[in-house]
């Protein structure tokens, strides 16, 4: 595998991961809503849902996903499932009238493992995300490909997640960003939830 080959999969999936999607409006919504310590569970449960898809892509049963019509359906109808729920919630919850000066956090609404698994979840049931690793994997490598190479690729792409999800929380809990926020707290949160419905619509039927 040659040195051109590995800036190739470190572009293709830093811009995978900064074009926006479930797992960005997930972190996004986390972060806006609860202390930064939760919301890095959040962004740690995607970078995991990462390092999941990589383990299945270099032991080749991200192939047995793709060739296996029930089982990738299966995937794809339960990620718009959950994808779906967590929209409905969010659209639902009612506004708790939290100002920037007065802040105080609805943390008996989550924690640690919670947080964590939202993240996850949301990542891991994407079936986007399934196909667009299998598609860097299966580009870039060829089937004689070594597993040094293998784990070299998915090493790539988990440590622009490790860098990238972090960096995303940082953003959108800074000082400037929250105080804009909590002006018009309803409306972005009503705007997020509507995203993720439109995105669980769209991991369902847009194939």
């Amino acid at each position: 595998m040659e040195y051109e080959s590995f800036i190739i999969v470190a572009t293709i999936s830093l811009l995978g991961m900064i074009s926006p999607g479930p797992d960005f409006f997930l972190v996004v919504r986390n972060s806006l809503n609860y202390p930064h310590k939760y919301a890095l569970m959040t962004c740690w449960g995607v970078i995991m849902g990462i390092f999941t898809h990589m383990s299945y892509c270099v032991a080749g049963i991200a192939v047995l996903i793709q060739t296996t019509p029930w089982l990738f359906n299966t995937l794809r109808y339960v990620g718009a499932a959950y994808l779906g729920w967590i929209g409905i919630k969010a659209l639902l919850a009612k506004t708790n009238g939290v100002s920037y000066v007065d802040r105080s956090y609805n943390i008996c609404k989550i924690n640690y493992f919670k947080a964590f698994m939202q993240g996850y979840l949301c990542n891991l049931l994407n079936p986007k995300a399934t196909l667009f690793f299998l598609a860097i994997f299966t580009q870039v490598l060829a089937l004689d490909s070594s597993l040094l190479e293998k784990l070299c690729v998915a090493l790539i792409i988990w440590i622009e997640a490790v860098l990238w999800w972090p960096l995303v929380t940082i953003v959108f809990q800074s000082e400037i960003v929250r105080r804009g926020y909590f002006k018009i707290q309803f409306i972005i949160d009503k705007l997020l939830a509507v995203i993720l419905l439109g995105l669980s619509l769209k991991v369902a039927l847009d194939f």
